[in-house]
């Protein structure tokens, strides 16, 4: 599918152009507020090739999760079809923002549905080309959108390429959360990424790797066919609330739940009172040695919870922790 395709069948899925109140591009996330939630498709949405997830943001608010490449021309085009201004909240990324002597300042914080206000396009040409302290100040004279697209572009330059844009990153009938396998009454795996998992390859690759999260999503699918599991869903969110939802819409519907809680590993008990509320077989996996950094990330609440905790391997954790938890299951 093409971008125009792609941006009409996410316009569809949402409810359509009536249905939409505002949109904006933040990063990997085409940022939509929904006039009435409930006629979102979120099953057709995860269909679409190149959709890497959706995620709930307040109470009409919808992200839908797209690679760095594909997000780009899908957001121009939907923006065109609804005829809505185009906003472009910049990330936080300071080593980016470094790269193009700009100081990046981020959207409004997600505390409910309102969305970002445009940005004025003069801030991205008042700023000295020394990077001064002047918001959006950029080499010469260029305005966000056009700093937005050079960021991105640097970004796919680390992870060293991408796909091609409304190619899905990973094969299969549907790119969206969940990619179905014949294997009929077989287990089902639900694998959960808390806060900016999806920001892989760009955030601290040095740390996390240059692997991004579309990668990680392959693996996860790839390894969970090959172990037998009859699907495999993978969710990620920013938001506490929504990855204890997730976790409660689990109970009889998996076998097994593979969770990086990331940040929240440290914090929520909210998390790991979910996990033992459904009882499901769970095991923690974290990309780098937390038990080797600061002390504060020395502490797991979910731990309690699971029976295995894999950290240190990158992205390959989660191949181990899916060949451990088909292992597991196959005992019981």
């Amino acid at each position: 599918m093409d971008n125009r395709s792609i941006a009409a069948s996410v316009l569809k899925s949402v409810g359509g152009k009536a249905n939409v109140v505002a949109n904006s591009l933040c990063m990997t996330r085409l940022r939509l507020t929904i006039a009435d939630p409930t006629l979102v498709d979120r099953k057709a949405l995860a269909s679409i090739p190149g959709v890497l997830g959706t995620v709930g943001r307040g109470a009409n608010g919808l992200e839908v999760v797209f690679g760095p490449t594909a997000v780009r021309g899908v957001f121009d085009t939907f923006a065109k079809l609804t005829g809505l201004a185009a906003t472009y909240d910049l990330p936080q990324d300071k080593d980016l923002a470094s790269n193009f002597n700009v100081q990046v300042t981020s959207g409004s914080a997600d505390t409910g549905p309102d969305v970002d206000a445009p940005a004025d396009p003069s801030a991205a040409r008042a700023g000295t080309p020394s990077g001064g302290g002047a918001k959006g100040a950029a080499r010469g004279v260029e305005d966000e959108t056009s700093l937005l697209i050079r960021m991105l572009e640097e970004s796919e330059r680390r992870i060293g390429g991408a796909p091609e844009a409304g190619v899905s990153p990973f094969p299969g009938p549907e790119a969206g959360d969940m990619r179905k396998l014949a294997h009929e009454g077989a287990p089902r795996l639900l694998v959960i990424n808390g806060p900016n998992i999806n920001m892989l390859g760009i955030r601290e690759p040095e740390l996390y790797g240059r692997e991004d999260f579309a990668t990680l999503l392959a693996v996860c699918h790839e390894t969970a066919e090959e172990e037998g599991f009859a699907d495999c869903l993978c969710y990620q969110s920013n938001h506490e609330g929504d990855l204890v939802d997730r976790i409660q819409d689990a109970y009889q519907e998996f076998e097994g739940i593979i969770i990086n809680p990331a940040a929240y590993t440290h914090t929520s008990v909210a998390l790991l009172d979910a996990l033992k509320a459904v009882q499901v077989p769970a095991i923690e996996v974290h990309l780098s040695q937390v038990s080797e950094r600061e002390d504060f990330r020395q502490r797991s609440f979910v731990r309690a919870a699971c029976f295995e905790t894999i950290m240190g391997e990158g992205i390959d954790g989660y191949a181990h922790a899916i060949r451990d938890m088909a292992a597991h299951l196959r005992r019981r």
